[in-house]
């Protein structure tokens, strides 16, 4: 096998791989894994990562479980999670909302939801000003960070503020 930077010699077989990086609930795992094979690249994750088939895999994002990456895929991002949904639960004013999301759902995409019309239904002056927070918390949460990375461990729910508050000014 070639592992330096140099071209491959005549005749040599060079292993095609692809950079996993795995996002497992509370801690980031960078994995370089053979692309190519007979076991499917979930079964690699959670091989290398010692996990059973208690965590859910997702894609960042996405909502389907995750199998194997697309062919010709070099990088992919994976969120794995116990829970293979999760409650949100957004507060705001005097009510509460709830949604399920996957875990690998992004801050954003449960945001978009809370200040659409199937929940809270903020004008739009509202809305560009909107966050979500936890509780007792004095920052909002990153809008690219995933769900799952706040949901404590034995829990499938969220309990979350929409925030109006502005936070520039520190």
């Amino acid at each position: 096998m070639n592992t330096h930077n140099h071209p491959p010699a005549a005749g040599e077989v060079v292993e095609e791989v692809i950079h996993v990086e795995a996002e497992i609930e509370d801690r980031i795992e960078v994995l370089v894994l053979p692309a190519t094979g007979e076991t499917a690249l979930l079964e690699l994750i959670r091989s290398k990562l010692e996990l059973t088939d208690e965590h859910h895999f997702f894609e960042r994002d996405h909502d389907e479980p995750f199998r194997h990456h697309a062919h010709g895929r070099k990088h992919i991002r994976v969120v794995g999670h116990r829970c293979h949904e999760v409650t949100v639960k957004v507060r705001y004013e005097h009510d509460t909302k709830d949604h399920h999301f996957k875990p690998s759902g992004t801050v954003f995409k449960a945001l978009q939801w809370a200040i659409g019309k199937h929940a809270f239904n903020l004008d739009p002056t509202q809305a560009a000003k909107a966050n979500l927070i936890l509780p007792g918390a004095d920052q909002p949460l990153p809008r690219e960070d995933v769900i799952g990375k706040y949901v404590k461990a034995g829990h499938c729910a969220l309990v979350v503020d929409l925030t109006l508050k502005d936070f520039t000014n520190g």
